[in-house]
């Protein structure tokens, strides 16, 4: 990558939104294209399944491509656009496969549901998220375009394997064109072109003929001086756009060859009308990955770059914009760029070394430390590398700038480098904890343990700032690692976070660090006044950092679920998980987090639509590198959509694979919680002798009041152990024992200000109440749950026990009909009855909106509303119509009205 996180602002933010629209969209118009119609026609790619352009740099490659998927799009072909960088690993390539095929068409609706199948078919081998857009585009009408550009860059197997994916399992009408200096290693394009579905276009198929250099030249050439330029540049689009830029201003496909043949045009057209000091000067701006004026000063010490590259008439059309914006930043053509390289390198290599060490410098106080750490390595200076990422933050550079760069900084350290220096191993651990290696980083940070305890021992402030950044990586291994609250190591590491979050020693950044951890720490605990105000404390030291702003409105949404502020919650983390799609899609983890959040806090308000539920835990969050908190939610939500859709025992299979994972990955708090859901389970089954066992096998606690302690777990974790031990109560026809303990959970929740518990706590009381016969204490429990329904819309735990409780509710409803107990209740009845009516499970969420719209709009209408594609709304119509067995509209409409699903459906 050549540009930092966004999350910083400032210049690197820019940097980073331009990489990622220059690799996701169609490169614009060069200025002067010159139209070659015919060869458009050609390579069109939706001629064919697969279109290969393969020949050396500055063949108009790119252009050409570019060029036929503005027309496709003119004729409402939907394309996708790939530009690929040697970092592009598997899993990078796999999501910009997916956001530029989402960018390509709109949100895709349903796309996780739509994918399953095809990554089923896949054997869980290639990327998820390209699988996933292949479901998408599989059932769309019409073509799709998938381009692929610069594949030489294409370093991995397993990228390579992704794109041989793409062009054996892809759906019929999807159409791929693959763009590069040679044909991708690993992808079986010859079995295509033997099969007729590829056509490959090589150099000698872009090389101008005479006729189109002619016209390229708007006949200002003679034909003796067209015949020389034609004979000089063998047709070579780059060449002939030399030829031009000279005459405006006054091949071969081996690659070496290629090189020869370029440093002969540079070298005879641009340098050769330079001064020895343009020359210098040009030499110096081609170690810049990019350059804006004030990096071009600060490091080549002038006050007048710009304005000395605006004078240089023979770098027009070669110096080329990489993003728009108050700065223009600006790069030499990547020929014309690797070829000063090569020379200042061969010519005068302490300057080639000088240059690189001021860029590091020059980026690294801007804070763009992993382009600055590229640079130090450029010149040779691995130590330099390591000194910029510690003045970075170390570790911390995780909440400032996001997983990615942390991880780009890590890949830049050198082993040697690492040994030395216990604050990048430092790194080292934390990039493994983030990577999902979580026993690699448990023995990588207790190998540094008496390092550590030795450098941090002392006031001053080197070691007071690596004691908190120490604090910050073990409270990540702690996180992640879903260490016990009641462990000595995490007493131990609550009891630092006090000691050293107030030190006048800190920076912002660090400070920011030690509030979000104390924050974190006071959620997970119930404290959320405290954890409030460390939120509230951290975002001062934060700034502009959308990263930990994101993650600091999850830890605020995830209060305000808990306390049943419903609509805060929701905007919260709605507001997160924008950020996260919009600023980070290299990074899944905070996508996936907001995505389990999202379906916690939905079906606790009792939405049931089939669709819009977790229908599997992220990929994301089954790394080994899972938070508690994340996982806590997306796996009760996932337990609790089986439970309804599927049954007890789809639920019970579902809660035995995460005991399983959560075993092999070693997280003793998910253990104990993932245990606990998985009794109550065994209770709503009946199998009340194996709940018993499997709360003793888990070493469950065996005292109530161990339940009850928000000492040393979290308050998740409280909730479900006192909702199985409520349970195995109830179900062992102990109601002395489960009344005296419910009494206990509402005080317990009142008191500590969790709603969603007291309101669990009142659905299970009636339960108990009512099996115990005693009537009248259940329906005491019920309207309690109601006055709590009235204000805060957490239908899921009184649906759950629907059949126990819809007549109590409905009783409620009988002595009083009007008021805020009525209202209540009236909801409640609605939500039970959807609950058991199978003809509303019938259309995903989706469907449903399109077949209430369906009678008197026409499918752009509908589209307009739902914020779908005309092919969306079809591809919808066809589902429905499927399910209903109906052959049209009309049809569609009166099946949907016998069976109930309208009017009233909304």
């Amino acid at each position: 990558m050549t540009a930092t996180d966004p999350g910083t602002g400032g210049n690197d933010g820019r940097a980073a939104r331009w990489l990622l629209r220059q690799k996701m969209s169609v490169p614009d118009r060069v200025a002067g294209y010159f139209d070659r119609a015919g060869l458009v026609d050609r390579a069109m790619p939706t001629r064919r399944r697969l279109t290969v352009l393969v020949a050396p740099g500055g063949f108009g490659k790119t252009t050409l491509l570019a060029e036929c998927c503005r027309r496709a799009r003119e004729d409402g072909i939907p394309v996708a656009w790939v530009s690929v960088d040697e970092q592009d690993e598997p899993a990078v390539l796999d999501t910009y496969i997916a956001c530029a095929c989402r960018s390509a068409v709109g949100a895709l609706a349903d796309v996780d549901e739509l994918g399953i199948s095809v990554m089923g078919q896949a054997g869980g081998e290639t990327g998820g998220r390209s699988g996933l857009a292949l479901g998408e585009i599989e059932h769309r009408d019409g073509p799709f375009v998938l381009v692929f550009d610069e594949l030489e860059r294409l370093g991995s197997p397993g990228a390579a394997a992704l794109l041989e994916f793409l062009l054996r399992r892809g759906p019929p009408n999807l159409h791929l064109a693959f763009s590069g200096r040679e044909l991708p290693a690993g992808v079986n394009v010859a079995g295509a072109v033997l099969d007729g579905q590829a056509e490959i276009l090589s150099a000698d198929d872009l090389r101008f003929t005479g006729v189109e250099a002619a016209g390229f030249f708007d006949g200002k050439l003679s034909g003796q001086r067209l015949d020389a330029v034609m004979s000089e540049s063998s047709g070579w689009p780059f060449a002939l756009r030399l030829a031009r830029n000279e005459l405006e201003r006054g091949g071969c496909d081996d690659p070496r060859s290629l090189r020869k043949l370029a440093e002969n045009w540079v070298e005879s057209r641009l340098f050769a009308g330079l001064g020895a000091e343009d020359r210098e000067f040009l030499l110096d701006i081609g170690l810049f990955e990019w350059m804006d004026g004030a990096l071009l000063d600060e490091v080549l010490e002038r006050s007048d770059s710009m304005r000395r590259i605006d004078t240089m008439p023979v770098l027009a059309g070669l110096l080329e914009p990489v993003r728009d914006g108050a700065n223009e930043l600006w790069r030499l053509h990547p020929l014309v760029r690797e070829h000063c390289v090569r020379r200042r390198y061969r010519e005068t290599p302490q300057r080639f070394r000088a240059v690189h060490r001021r860029i590091a410098a020059a980026l690294g106080r801007r804070g763009q430390t992993v382009d600055a750490m590229r640079h130090a390595l450029e010149a040779g200076e691995p130590a330099l590398a390591g000194d910029l990422l510690e003045d970075a933050g170390g570790a911390r550079l995780f909440h400032r700038e996001g997983v990615a760069q942390l991880q780009a900084a890590h890949r830049l350290l050198t082993e040697d480098a690492v040994a030395e220096r216990p604050r990048l191993a430092l790194v080292r651990c934390m990039s493994s904890v983030l990577s999902g290696r979580m026993d690699e980083a448990r023995q990588r940070y207790r190998s540094l343990a008496g390092t550590l305890e030795s450098l941090t021992a002392g006031g001053d402030d080197e070691s007071v700032d690596l004691a908190a950044e120490n604090c910050v990586v073990f409270g990540t291994i702690a996180l992640y690692g879903s260490e016990r609250l009641d462990s000595t190591l995490v007493a131990r590491h609550l009891a630092d976070l006090e000691r050293l979050v107030d030190s006048p020693r800190l920076d912002l950044l660090t400070r920011g660090s030690l509030e979000y951890s104390l924050c974190v720490a006071g959620n997970m605990t119930g404290r959320f006044g405290d954890a409030l105000e460390r939120a509230a404390r951290a975002r001062l030291c934060f700034g502009q950092s959308h990263y930990m702003s994101m993650y600091l409105d999850m830890q605020e949404g995830q209060a305000a679920m808990a306390q049943g502020r419903v609509q805060d919650a929701a905007t919260l983390y709605r507001r997160a998980e924008r950020v996260a799609r919009e600023r980070y899609v290299l990074d899944a983890d905070p996508a996936a987090v907001c995505t389990a959040l999202i379906q916690e806090l939905s079906l606790e308000c009792g939405r049931v639509a089939p669709g819009t539920e977790p229908d599997r835990i992220p990929e994301a969050l089954t790394r080994g590198n899972t938070p508690f908190q994340a996982y806590a939610a997306a796996s009760g939500a996932n337990l609790e959509a089986r439970l309804r859709h599927e049954g007890v025992e789809a639920a019970l299979k579902g809660a035995g694979e995460m005991l399983d994972y959560v075993r092999r990955a070693r997280l003793p708090a998910l253990v104990r919680y993932v245990s606990a859901l998985r009794v109550s389970l065994l209770t709503t089954a009946g199998r009340i002798a194996d709940a018993e066992r499997a709360w003793k096998a888990a070493d469950l606690p065996q005292q109530a009041a161990d339940c009850l302690d928000l000492s040393g777990q979290t308050w998740r974790e409280m909730e479900a152990l006192c909702s199985a031990r409520l349970r195995l109560a109830i179900g062992g026809g102990r109601f002395e024992e489960a009344r005296g303990f419910a009494d206990e959970l509402r005080e317990a929740a009142a008191a500590r200000g969790l709603k969603r518990t007291l309101m669990r706590a009142f659905a299970l009381s009636a339960v108990l109440e009512r099996r115990a016969g005693d009537e009248s204490a259940a329906g005491a429990h019920v309207e309690a749950y109601l006055r709590a329904y009235a204000e805060t819309a957490y239908a899921g735990p009184l649906v759950r026990e629907r059949a126990d409780c819809a007549g109590l509710v409905a009783a409620c409803l009988e002595s009083a009909p009007g008021g805020a107990v009525g209202d209540a209740a009236r909801s409640l009845l609605v939500a039970m009855e959807s609950a058991d009516d199978p003809r509303q499970q019938i259309l995903s969420r989706r469907e449903r909106l399109v077949l209430q719209r369906l009678e008197g709009r026409r499918d752009k209408q509908i589209a307009v509303e739902l914020g779908l594609t005309a092919h969306g709304v079809r591809y919808h119509l066809r589902k429905l119509f499927a399910k209903l067995g109906a052959r049209n509209r009309a049809e569609a409409l009166r099946r949907a009205r016998e069976m109930g699903l309208i009017p009233g459906d909304s």
